[in-house]
């Protein structure tokens, strides 16, 4: 499945004010990880998330990218496919605020990972999710460990 891309974001918290902090993208072969510096006018910080996330804000600082580097390597790495998430309202969302706050146009569209799948591989991506979810190491709501899982799940899903 090193067609499908799968997309995952961490952000500062989830109200219409948050915005993207991490950027994780992985398609079976190939890997893209970016912790993203915020804008200046991108001040909202929601210490929930952050509970759930682990990232501070000064590591954004510290470790991560400006957002039009991250945006142009984006465009760079997907070119004009079809990116696929496990919750396109919101990593949408995300991206539209990272692309916007550059103005460039993201050449990728993203979509919502039931437009793959029916109820029955539906009913295995959801088994599969949770069994690799649980399994040692795996470290929750980071972008790219969970879009690493959400990619084995739907790959499993659709074999």
């Amino acid at each position: 499945m090193t067609h499908l891309w799968i997309v995952d974001i961490e952000a500062s918290g989830l109200s219409p004010n948050s915005y993207p902090i991490e950027v994780g993208l992985y398609n079976g072969q190939k890997a893209y990880h970016s912790l993203i510096i915020p804008e200046e006018s991108w001040c909202h910080w929601s210490l929930k998330a952050e509970a759930m996330h682990g990232i501070p804000r000064k590591a954004l600082f510290e470790q991560g990218k400006p957002i039009t580097v991250v945006a142009k390597e984006l465009n760079q790495l997907l070119g004009t496919t079809v990116v696929y998430s496990d919750h396109e309202d919101w990593d949408g969302f995300w991206l539209k605020r990272l692309f916007s706050a550059v103005n460039i146009a993201p050449n990728f569209r993203v979509a919502d990972i039931s437009e793959l799948l029916n109820n029955e591989t539906m009913s295995i991506y959801v088994t599969t999710l949770n069994t690799l979810s649980k399994r040692k190491g795996h470290q929750a709501h980071r972008a790219l460990n969970d879009a690493h899982i959400i990619h084995g799940a739907i790959s499993r899903a659709l074999t």
